[in-house]
């Protein structure tokens, strides 16, 4: 693994949602991702602070839709916080009611049983998606498009976007200021301030 591989891992947070054991923990913990378990949540803020959500699909989201268990949960996720990449697993089959509601939402889906090469690969691959800026606009402007916010401000937002991109300007400070003026909801605020929190790591890297 490369210095550059590295710092992306440690960069990236993850969150496990797991009322079980997630039996690859301690290897990926020593592989130098920065993940932490979280039994179940309550309440999608709890994950507000991550950039991937791991999720199963049996045990947990028992604060929301009971009837396809973390498929909810992971529902809620990406309605929320659409530029997160959150993924589904489970031990159970992959045609059960709940693994065919979450693949309806998730960015990903594989059993719970996968080895650690496969776990690792795929985690590669959504940390760099996750560091990508322009993977990230795609997704919060998929987010605010499903917020019906007007798409001229919508325009002036990727604007704002990309010139602080350009420019490297880590604190986004273009971006906050149109934020400031267009006229969208609290939640579409909240889409774009995600963006935000999570595309100053991809400057820092760069």
């Amino acid at each position: 693994m490369n210095q550059n591989q590295a710092d992306l891992r440690s960069a990236v947070k993850i969150a496990v949602i797991d009322d079980e054991k997630f039996q690859p923990y301690s290897n990926l913990k020593s592989y130098g991702y920065d993940i932490t378990l979280l039994h179940d949540i309550s309440n999608t803020a709890e994950v507000s602070g991550y950039d991937i959500v791991l999720s199963d699909l049996m045990g947990v989201g028992a604060h929301f839709d009971q009837r396809i268990g973390g498929a909810s949960l992971i529902k809620e996720i990406k309605t929320n916080y659409p530029t997160k990449i959150v993924i589904a697993y489970t031990g159970a089959r992959a045609n059960s009611a709940e693994a065919i509601a979450a693949k309806e939402y998730c960015d990903h889906f594989l059993k719970k049983d996968e080895d650690l090469t496969a776990w690792s690969e795929m985690l590669d691959a959504y940390v760099k998606q996750v560091m990508d800026p322009y993977i990230m606009w795609l997704n919060a402007r998929e987010g605010l498009l499903d917020q019906e916010i007007d798409i001229r401000d919508i325009v002036k937002l990727e604007d704002a976007y990309v010139r602080s991109v350009q420019t490297q300007d880590a604190d986004f400070k273009l971006l906050s200021q149109v934020l400031s003026k267009v006229n969208v909801s609290g939640h579409a605020k909240g889409i774009v301030q995600s963006l935000i929190a999570s595309a100053i790591y991809s400057l820092i890297l760069a």
